[in-house]
């Protein structure tokens, strides 16, 4: 299978404003389920604490999520041409929130974790196909500030996620239903899209790990995206303590790393729409593996170390912007579905292998264990990167 030339997918059509209702009512869609996964990972990490289950347990159960993803997800792009993408988002959104009452419902550890390998398999799902229709429905010329767009609303929806248990609590039905009715509301962005805007037909002309091969420096930047994220989220506290530094401050590291995230997606999306996206995610690789092994240089001085955090999560969320408008450049419809499974898909093997490499890190190198772990990953990815663009030199 060669790559599909960029043209736009026969589900979006020559209609601008069928167009902009798809993309519109994906991000919200996408940044709702953000919210509500911001909220669910500590309310059931807190609620496993109170029944004193052994923290390895608990984290075995939250990995399940991203089991369920990678097993369910390869078979979305046949069951959205099967079923309809519309028809299988509002049905995902009903079984996640139909999984949060149900948490409530059986407080049982065992049930839980076959309810997180469920939940993980409709997240999964729903990231796919928004992703799918924000890439099929955007201008070409614009897709990257588009993305970069998304990536900045998902990310707000993270970070907002937690506020809600400030006001619902960690206890009783309240959260657990709050979470659902948040869920439901992702209905409503589908009324704006007509029965068969971004939809797929047939089926895609390659396995989904297949694209794996097709566009590396696409998928492997989502599993760089998910290694380094979900490390940083888990680790940073408490490589922030082993600095020295109070709880408070530990945490600010997350908060920096964060923010970088927020404010850099929109910027690298504009620069993606100009230059060879390759070479971007090459450039952004290179960048962030300096400022990773940069880290020791700041010493015990807190907020020159926080700042070099900040950029840092800016270019790790700058390379899944970019990746994802550069892997929607290349394929359509079917193969575009197949495309971005397979994007999700490895950024949830890199959620799952983060935590433990970075870890891993702190136990073998000591306090600059994670930005060493860091920066070896993000080095791998730009090595990779360059192999490619040698190998496969062409314009974007």
């Amino acid at each position: 299978m060669t790559a599909s030339p960029v043209q736009p997918g026969p589900e979006t059509g020559p209609n601008p404003s069928e167009r902009l209702r798809v993309i519109l009512s994906a991000v919200a869609i996408v940044t709702l389920v953000g919210v509500s996964l911001s909220v669910s990972g500590p309310l059931l990490a807190l609620e496993m604490e109170r029944w004193g289950t052994p923290s390895t347990l608990a984290g075995l159960t939250a990995t399940l999520a991203g089991v369920g993803n990678l097993l369910f997800v390869p078979f979305v792009p046949r069951l959205a041409s099967h079923f309809g993408v519309k028809r299988l988002v509002a049905t995902m959104l009903l079984v996640a929130a139909g999984l949060h009452l149900a948490f409530w419902a059986i407080p049982s550890l065992w049930v839980w974790a076959a309810f997180r390998f469920m939940l993980g398999a409709s997240i999964g799902t729903l990231f796919v196909l928004s992703e799918y229709w924000i890439s099929a429905a955007a201008d070409p010329k614009r897709r990257g500030f588009i993305m970069g767009a998304y990536a900045t609303a998902l990310a707000i929806g993270f970070a907002i996620g937690p506020l809600l248990l400030m006001i619902t609590g960690t206890q009783g039905l309240a959260p657990y239903a709050a979470t659902a009715l948040l869920i439901l509301t992702g209905l409503l962005p589908l009324t704006l899209i007509g029965p068969n805007a971004a939809d797929v037909h047939g089926s895609p002309r390659a396995s989904v790990v297949s694209f794996v091969r097709l566009a590396p420096a696409a998928t492997l930047a989502a599993l760089t995206v998910g290694a380094i994220e979900i490390g940083a989220f888990t680790q940073l506290p408490v490589h922030g303590l082993r600095m020295g530094w109070p709880e408070t401050s530990a945490a600010m590291l997350v908060s920096a790393f964060a923010i970088g995230n927020v404010l850099f997606q929109m910027p690298m999306g504009w620069l993606a729409d100009r230059l060879d996206r390759r070479k971007i995610l090459l450039g952004v690789g290179l960048s962030a593996t300096l400022i990773a092994a940069s880290l020791p240089l700041t010493g015990a001085a807190f907020w020159p170390h926080a700042g070099l955090l900040m950029l840092l999560g800016g270019l790790v969320g700058a390379l899944y912007t970019v990746g994802l408008a550069h892997l929607s450049s290349r394929f359509v419809n079917t193969d575009l579905v197949s495309a971005n499974a397979a994007f999700v898909m490895l950024y949830s093997v890199g959620q799952m292998g983060g935590p433990p490499l970075l870890g891993a890190g702190l136990d073998l190198a000591g306090t600059w264990g994670v930005p060493a772990a860091m920066a070896l990953v993000l080095g791998i990815y730009a090595i990779i990167v360059a192999f490619r663009l040698r190998a496969a030199p062409a314009p974007r």
